[in-house]
């Protein structure tokens, strides 16, 4: 049996290649995410914790470096550790979250939008407040 030993490279680099890729776009998304958790810290609109977690899914996959520092940074690690081995979303969060929903929600309907959106987000809203209750607590 004659193993055409060009075709073999040719399929070990593509296959490589891919692997390389898929890697570079997990550690360019890691880094992004983790940036755009850090401005979150700044910014009061732009959220940190979605950022940071995406961020560590992300690096497990690309950066263990990464992953690392993140899981054990003083203020977020605990936080990302209990959402990663449990889903646990701490109580202060879980209220915080719910005061923005509504405060949100009362905003809208004070400035007269439409009833179909006042409507929609409560909907959504309450189911995602229903989610975030489910979590366990960290």
């Amino acid at each position: 049996m004659k193993v055409n030993v060009t075709a073999t490279a040719t399929a070990t680099k593509s296959v490589m290649a891919r692997l390389l890729n898929r890697q570079l776009f997990y550690r360019t998304l890691a880094v992004l995410a983790t940036g755009l958790g850090m401005v979150g810290v700044i910014l009061p609109l732009l959220p940190t914790t979605p950022f940071l977690i995406v961020a560590v899914w992300a690096a497990g996959k690309s950066s263990p470096r990464l992953e690392f520092w993140l899981l054990e940074h003083p203020q977020f690690g605990p936080l990302l550790k209990g959402w990663r081995d449990r889903g646990a979303i701490p109580v202060f969060a879980k209220y915080l979250a719910g005061l923005m929903l509504t405060s949100s929600w009362v905003v809208l309907w004070l400035l007269n939008m439409k009833i179909e959106v006042l409507i929609f987000l409560a909907v959504f809203f309450s189911a995602l407040m229903a989610y975030i209750i489910s979590r366990p607590n960290a």
